[in-house]
């Protein structure tokens, strides 16, 4: 739906936009209907007349031609991504606050995109010991309604190895919104809830202990203090009042593995803002704990999202540039200009080598380069969509 045109997609979304539309819906196997197929019925030409006929054909003939390799492809996700549906709830009918939201799981994802950790979203109601093991890292974006099971299972899994991130006010509720009296999860972040309603406050930075640089900080942080002060990696300093508000960021060991509770929304603010300070800060702390399970790299250019599958004994990397300009009469009017000079790796499994590299989409092979059990390569240009097959 868009409100924009009454509600409906099918018309008049007749622009490049249907091609991106198409590699989104192939890049995350996702099935496909174009509802507004009956409309070419009545049109006094040809449906290859008219710019959807042309973008439609090409989305399903290049499906149809892959089929086998894309709907046979499988993600194998490094980080879990819980989406807060007993928060939504929560924040339904508080218009502001229940949009602001929306920018922490979304800006949680498109961090996790850029710092090319294959990444898998889902549902809290789905939060539960089986679901977990699928993931070495698990990202909480502001989730402050969890239940107690919940909150157990996450205490669970991190005592197993795995690595928690988790920000602002995650678990500072019940599953039906009751405020604690502190963090469901204390015990786990090591910290201890001071206020339960957060502090705003304009020209906040995050101070990281050390010599770090100071980073701009959401203005709207949690009150909180740390059960051991070495834990404390990084301060919330108020610039316009001159003082230091105390913890903003702890680190700790749990059992076999590590948290990060981060007291703000960074996610948030890079949703908005796509400060590369705020993504290379979030990279720093998930670097030295989950880096070496990421199965590709490339670099960060705006509008540029990676997407990586296994189909059998293929890698797959989708690469999706989503650069289009809208028309500021016609804002369903869309046209993209490519991404030139691309350049990406993809580790190589253990005791496997590369027989063949291709771009799928441009049909011809992909010249590169084996670097330390890495395929080393540069794509001369992405419009829209680029596959990389790696057998």
């Amino acid at each position: 739906k868009n409100e924009r045109v009454r509600g409906w997609f099918t018309w008049p979304v007749e622009s490049e936009e249907l091609l991106l539309d198409g590699a989104t819906a192939l890049a995350g196997n996702a099935g496909m209907k174009y509802w507004g197929l009956s409309r070419f019925f009545y049109m006094p030409g040809d449906p290859l007349n008219y710019p959807a006929g042309r973008h439609v054909k090409e989305v399903f003939e290049f499906a149809s031609k892959n089929k086998d390799l894309l709907f046979g492809a499988r993600q194998e996700p490094v980080a879990g991504l819980l989406v807060g549906s007993q928060t939504i709830d929560w924040f339904e009918g508080r218009l502001f606050v229940s949009e602001a939201y929306k920018n922490c799981f979304h800006g949680a994802f498109q961090i996790l995109k850029e710092l090319c950790y294959a990444c898998e979203p889902f549902l809290d109601y789905r939060l539960d010991t089986e679901t977990l093991r699928r993931y070495r890292l698990l990202y909480v974006p502001n989730a402050p309604c969890l239940s107690d099971a919940q909150c157990r299972f996450i205490r669970e899994f991190v005592a197993d190895g795995g690595v928690l991130l988790a920000t602002h006010l995650t678990s500072a509720a019940d599953e039906y919104g009751r405020m604690r009296n502190d963090f469901g999860l204390a015990e786990l972040f090591g910290a201890r809830l001071t206020s339960p309603e957060p502090v705003e406050i304009p020209d906040l930075y995050l101070k990281p202990v050390g010599a770090a640089p100071e980073i701009p900080q959401d203005p709207q942080v949690v009150r909180f203090s740390a059960v051991d002060p070495g834990t404390v990696i990084a301060e919330t300093l108020d610039r316009g009042h001159r003082r230091n508000l105390g913890a903003a960021v702890v680190r700790r060991s749990f059992g076999k593995g590590t948290v990060i509770y981060v007291g703000s929304s960074l996610e948030a603010v890079y949703q908005e803002t796509r400060m590369t300070s705020v993504r290379d800060y979030i990279a720093s702390l998930l670097e030295p704990l989950v880096g070496a399970q990421r199965a590709y790299r490339v670099d960060p250019r705006p509008g540029l999202m990676p997407h990586f599958t296994v189909a059998g004994d293929s890698l797959l990397l989708h690469l999706l540039a989503n650069t289009g300009n809208k028309w500021k009469k016609l804002r369903m009017r869309e046209e993209y200009l490519p991404i030139p000079d691309v350049r990406v790796r993809i580790r190589v499994p253990e005791g496997r080598r590369i027989i063949s590299a291709r771009l799928v989409r441009a049909g011809k092979p992909l010249e590169h380069g084996v670097k330390d059990g890495w395929l080393e390569a540069t794509v001369p240009a992405v419009r829209i969509h680029e596959l990389i097959e790696i057998r």
